[in-house]
């Protein structure tokens, strides 16, 4: 191998490694956790309920998958903000589902992570997090 030849990879390996510590944390895949939930406490910033039939946000993001019931009952209920302003998707057919989440309050929950390595589709117009009851029905967080 020339020197100019070993010059050029070492170039092209920095300026690989520069742009990909440029690409912005959340566009980067997070797919390493286990697909089982966990028991979280989250302190709770805010809370909106949503129907995922109406939201604008959903029905431009999760766009044909809309038409499936499952997705449409996935979005209905709250939309939680935590303290540190990660979104939390809580399905429920409850007329209120935002009297669970009082601001400010520390709420147990289940956990449910979707990777979400494509953008917002499907399940991941919020990120792809889910909240369950700790007794309650499992979400499937599955893509």
């Amino acid at each position: 191998m020339s020197v100019g030849n070993a010059l050029t990879r070492v170039a092209l390996l920095i300026a690989l490694t520069i742009s990909n510590m440029a690409v912005p944390i959340r566009a980067a895949a997070d797919c390493s956790f286990s697909s089982a939930a966990q028991n979280i406490t989250i302190t709770v910033q805010s809370c909106e309920a949503i129907d995922g039939r109406t939201n604008e946000y959903v029905l431009k993001y999760a766009g044909g998958s809309l038409a499936n019931p499952t997705i449409q009952k996935l979005y209905t209920g709250a939309l939680v903000t935590a303290d540190r302003g990660a979104k939390w998707m809580y399905p429920s057919t409850d007329a209120h589902p935002c009297k669970k989440f009082p601001k400010s309050a520390q709420v147990k929950m289940k956990a449910y992570l979707t990777c979400c390595d494509s953008g917002p589709w499907g399940k991941c117009v919020f990120g792809g997090k889910w909240l369950g009851d700790v007794d309650g029905k499992p979400v499937d967080a599955f893509q």
